[in-house]
């Protein structure tokens, strides 16, 4: 990252910086301020670090009076971010007197009628992790925010009671009604990114969800393995696979974790189980295709075929049960 009169004084002119933007060397973070593109697509786990350089570019200028809040801070937190993520630097004005209008790059919100809860990651100034739950369920829809809140209960960042709390103070605020019904699907039991973006996509698709994290047990007493979803009462369980959950395989033979999945995955079968296995590339298929595949296995599944047990995961604290009142 560097700025426009570091580049003056190293001879670099105005017409030549304008000509890298063009070419895809370097980006305009904001007015006056520049980095150096990497020199190939930026890994979705690498994106937070670099989101880092347009945050301290974007303190330049917004240097006081503002906060880091929505999907910068779930960055600095190191909350999922989503898929089709802009990069837009995210501020809120905690100053009632800072009304600056957002400016390219960087989106300001402003909170005037109630505290802000602050933290501080390193030296940034920064939204507690209920707190910018809160302004994530509200700003951005179910797909967005519904992982944000799973994995934010799950690793004990925020409880469910604290996210709550953090909406009960914005009563009035634009977006509540939206924030209270992804809080209905709020559930920290869910172990990645991928189930919580699935479980939203039954939800909207009519799909019904399976329970999560439900252990599969032997007629020995023994644990087979822990699935990501269970419909029970079909004998039918979900796996949600990530593209790097295996490992490359370089032809020469399998991975261990492929290998030691296919085993569990056959000892499953054995007992009766019917298996649904997704990725996200089955997932943007689109409902018909999914919901096929899930009506398809759970009506050949059978309860009295299957000779093991589940044992669910205890979802107390970590589940959402809260009805939507009508004054909301």
């Amino acid at each position: 990252m560097f700025s426009r009169s570091q580049a003056r004084a190293l001879g670099v002119g105005d017409d030549r910086l304008t000509g890298l933007v063009r070419r895809g060397k370097i980006s305009r973070l904001r007015h006056g301020m520049y980095a150096v593109c990497p020199s190939q697509a930026v890994a979705p786990a690498d994106r937070a670090t670099r989101h880092l350089d347009c945050v301290r570019a974007a303190l330049t200028h917004h240097s006081s009076g503002f906060v880091l809040s929505h999907l910068t801070a779930c960055a600095l937190h190191g909350l999922p971010l989503p898929l089709s993520w802009s990069g837009v630097v995210e501020l809120t004005a905690v100053d009632a007197t800072q009304r600056s209008r957002s400016a390219p790059g960087v989106r300001i919100h402003h909170a005037d009628s109630t505290p802000t809860d602050l933290a501080h990651v390193g030296d940034l100034s920064v939204t507690t992790a209920a707190r910018t739950v809160a302004d994530c369920l509200r700003t951005y829809d179910a797909r967005v925010s519904v992982p944000i809140a799973d994995a934010a209960v799950r690793c004990g960042m925020a409880s469910l009671l604290e996210i709550e709390a953090q909406l009960d103070r914005q009563r009035r605020w634009r977006g509540r009604p939206r924030a209270m019904e992804s809080l209905k699907l709020v559930d920290g039991r869910r172990e990645s990114w991928l189930e919580s973006y699935a479980f939203v996509l039954f939800d909207e698709w009519g799909i019904e969800a399976p329970e999560p994290q439900v252990w599969v047990i032997d007629p020995l007493g023994q644990p087979v393995g822990r699935v990501d979803g269970g419909w029970l009462a079909d004998a039918t369980v979900l796996e949600l696979d990530g593209t790097t959950k295996y490992g490359a395989v370089d032809g020469s033979e399998p991975p261990r974790p492929w290998l030691a999945e296919k085993v569990r995955y056959d000892r499953m079968g054995n007992l009766g189980l019917e298996r649904v296995r997704l990725g996200l590339d089955d997932l943007r298929r689109g409902r018909a295709w999914v919901t096929r595949t899930v009506h398809d296995r759970r009506r050949v599944g059978s309860i009295e075929r299957f000779s093991g047990t589940f044992r669910l995961t205890d979802p107390t604290g970590l589940r959402s049960c809260r009805v939507l009142d009508a004054d909301r």
